[in-house]
């Protein structure tokens, strides 16, 4: 078994998140195999988790395109610089909050103890 590693960098950050996977002859001459729906998810998952950042579909067939090219050409290690959303980012436009949809109760203001004062207008002071 081989270890392969793929580390991911996010545009404008200087860290680098890894994920790795170890695989045997077979698996190194037919990597497009090793991507079985389940390994995606997984790959998708650990570097989201890792990260903090949302990989869409998109972006997780450019992480895998770009590992098995890698592994194809006998590189242990591929490397890949994105940019990517935030989490807390990407999901604002599922955000459902209604707020509160009460309406506050009305006050009635007392007027019973309200006088003019020296006459009907307001004294004019200059």
């Amino acid at each position: 078994m081989v270890k392969y590693t793929f580390s991911l960098r996010i545009k404008g950050s200087d860290e680098q998140y890894i994920y790795s996977l170890d695989l045997n002859h077979t698996q190194e001459n037919m990597p497009e195999q090793v991507f079985t729906p389940e390994i995606r998810e997984h790959l998708r998952l650990s570097l989201q988790n890792k990260s903090l950042c949302a990989i869409k579909d998109n972006h997780l067939n450019q992480i895998i395109q770009t590992w098995i090219q890698d592994i194809k050409e006998g590189y242990r290690d591929s490397t890949l610089t994105l940019n990517l959303p935030l989490l807390i980012e990407s999901n604002i436009d599922k955000l459902n909050e209604q707020g509160f949809q009460e309406l506050p109760s009305v006050i009635s203001p007392d007027l019973s103890n309200i006088e003019p004062q020296l006459g009907m207008l307001p004294p004019l002071n200059f």
